[in-house]
């Protein structure tokens, strides 16, 4: 006698011998006891799960004539076929007149399908019912489909139609909405588990818990590939399977290895993980299975991160859990979404430009260069710090809403002619070179006005001689926010009763205080002996658009490191350097 793979001989008898089909078989072993079995039937899921197998029971069930049940003190009936009985093992066999399986990837055309209209219309030979089971129906021609819609839909009372298909969107909806629908799920690893113990131990095939849960990992939720792989094993190693064994027959690298791997990722040790993924593919590793375990490892990492009582959904065996809760506590939720991503998408890039090394070792580095992101909250309390140091500055929050947002740059975009301390200190020649300005868009010119001053005690110069000595008036103010707003161009104009109108800086209206323009005014009165009135307006952008071809040539004879020292020098950007810890990189 030939043969038979273990898909085959333990291929379920009965409705209760399928795995992890339950809402199938219960709604069809129902059916059968009410004796409201359908007339159509559409069997959809991925492969290997039972599609084939329960259409194959239910034939036997509705024609098994011994349907029944024994108990202790009655007989019942039952919704399970016998396997005893002439039809049973006919069906079984694949050899029942009355059952007709049909692929329809080879009778895909319409011929076979009005082949099968005349064929319904006969009665059944021995069996009470005929049995038309179409695998793969979504391969079947559009022509097919319609010559199949009448007789699909009122076929005569002695005919059952089952439809199996791996992609249900294939299916015209007219097919579909004459049939009962049933989606076939893939099966937990749980019960793959407990399947492939039970073949063991009948089979006397030694394989512990690991090497079962590596088979089922790689089955990814079908039993008869992991079926097939157990007796792919079996033949290759014998009956005394080992995890090595296991990896190295299918193409996996070895687990101290891949152990290896992961632990140079999360300690961004790059040169090990490019060391330990050339190990791998010099002992014939297949990679792309390599880069899939990678993806299952840190996403068992990412659910220990999240919660540890999402350990029972982690696919990696349960004695490796103690390692992976500690590994897990190590890293964030956000770097292993990112890593898992990064793998994802290098696993696409292997499918459609090859070079699989190649491209792993470009996904290592960019996973190396991640860098933890920061909390959104420690993001609000230091933005909250940076606006009390600006309250504290004299800045108001209602005075800041209304400021232009250009009005927040640094000074050297904001003024086109500032003095810097730093152009004093460190570049003397340099004095004359200001900034080129940005001019934002403000209302009409505003203007505010001061008290008289008090008495000077020395008079030196005259009032109406200001604009020859301003400069020397400017030097003796304060450095920082006030000699900023003095433009270089923005002579000051005598006007009667000791009036004095200076243009600054448009953004420095709105924060101007009177202790700013009393410590104007007492510069000036200091100079001509008399007290002045202070007038302050925005300088036009006319009268600044004058000197912008000369501005900017000023400013392309800046070297970028005073254009760096200017900027850590900002009064404004250096409390958002000290806030931050940051630093000035580069100027443009």
């Amino acid at each position: 006698m030939s043969y038979e793979v273990l898909a085959q001989r333990w291929r379920p008898q009965n409705f209760s011998d399928v795995v992890g089909q339950e809402h199938v078989t219960t709604t069809l072993k129902n059916q059968i006891l009410s004796e409201r079995v359908g007339h159509a039937y559409l069997f959809w899921g991925p492969r290997g799960t039972g599609k084939t197998t329960i259409a194959r029971i239910l034939a036997k069930a509705v024609n098994c004539p011994n349907r029944i049940q024994e108990t202790e003190f009655d007989t019942s009936k039952t919704a399970e076929p016998c396997n005893q009985c002439v039809f049973c093992e006919e069906i079984s066999q694949g050899r029942a007149l009355d059952v007709f399986e049909m692929d329809a990837a080879s009778n895909r055309g319409i011929d076979t399908i009005r082949d099968l209209r005349e064929n319904v219309k006969l009665s059944p030979a021995t069996c009470s019912y005929k049995i038309y089971i179409i695998d793969e129906a979504h391969m079947l021609s559009t022509e097919a489909f319609n010559a199949l819609l009448k007789t699909l839909e009122e076929p005569p009372p002695h005919v059952i139609f089952i439809m199996a298909t791996t992609e249900h969107a294939k299916i015209p909806k007219t097919i579909s909405s004459r049939c009962q629908d049933f989606d076939f799920r893939h099966l937990e690893n749980e019960k793959i588990i407990e399947r492939l113990q039970l073949i063991a131990e009948t089979e006397e095939v030694a394989a512990d818990l690991d090497v079962l849960t590596l088979i089922t990992r790689q089955s990814e939720g079908c039993l008869r590939d992991a079926e097939n792989l157990l007796e792919r094993l079996v033949s290759s190693a014998g009956k005394e399977l080992t995890v090595d064994a296991v990896e190295q027959i299918i193409g996996l690298g070895s687990s101290s290895l891949l152990r290896e791997l992961t632990t140079a990722i999360m300690r961004r040790d790059l040169a090990k993980s490019l060391k330990t993924l050339n190990n791998l593919a010099k002992q014939g590793t297949d990679l792309s299975q390599c880069l899939d375990q990678l993806v299952v490892y840190f996403r068992d990492l990412r659910l220990l991160a999240i919660d540890d009582g999402l350990s029972e959904l982690i696919q990696s065996p349960k004695s490796d859990l103690p390692e992976l809760k500690e590994k897990a506590e190590q890293m964030s939720v956000n770097r292993l979404s990112r890593i898992i991503k990064i793998l994802m998408q290098t696993g696409r890039d292997i499918k459609t430009y090859g070079y699989p090394q190649l491209q792993l070792e470009a996904a290592f580095i960019q996973m190396n260069s991640l860098e933890e992101g920061v909390p959104l909250q420690e993001i609000v309390d230091k933005l909250s710090e940076l606006e009390q140091k600006f309250d504290t500055a004299g800045i108001s929050a209602p005075q800041r809403q209304q400021m232009p947002l250009s009005d927040f740059q640094p000074p050297d975009e904001q003024n086109a002619s500032a003095e810097k301390p730093s152009e004093t200190k460190r570049f003397p020649k340099a004095e004359s070179q200001k900034p080129k300005a940005i001019l934002p868009t403000t209302p009409a010119p505003s203007k505010a006005s001061t008290a008289p001053t008090s008495l000077p005690q020395t008079a030196t110069h005259d009032l109406e001689d200001l604009p020859l000595f301003w400069e020397d008036v400017k030097s003796k103010l304060p450095m920082g926010r006030i000699r900023n707003a003095l433009l270089d161009k923005s002579v000051p104009t005598v006007n009667g009763t000791n009036t004095v109108t200076i243009a600054c800086s448009p953004s420095f209206l709105p924060t101007v205080q009177d202790a700013d323009k009393k410590m104007i005014a007492d510069a000036i009165g200091q100079a001509v002996g008399v007290p002045v009135n202070i007038e302050l307006a925005a300088l036009e952008a006319a009268a600044e658009s004058t000197s912008s071809e000369d501005r900017t040539e000023k400013e392309e004879r800046k070297t970028p490191l005073m254009r760096k020292i200017e900027a850590q020098d900002d009064p404004q950007l250096k409390t958002a350097l000290d806030l931050f810890g940051a630093e000035v990189l580069e100027t443009q």
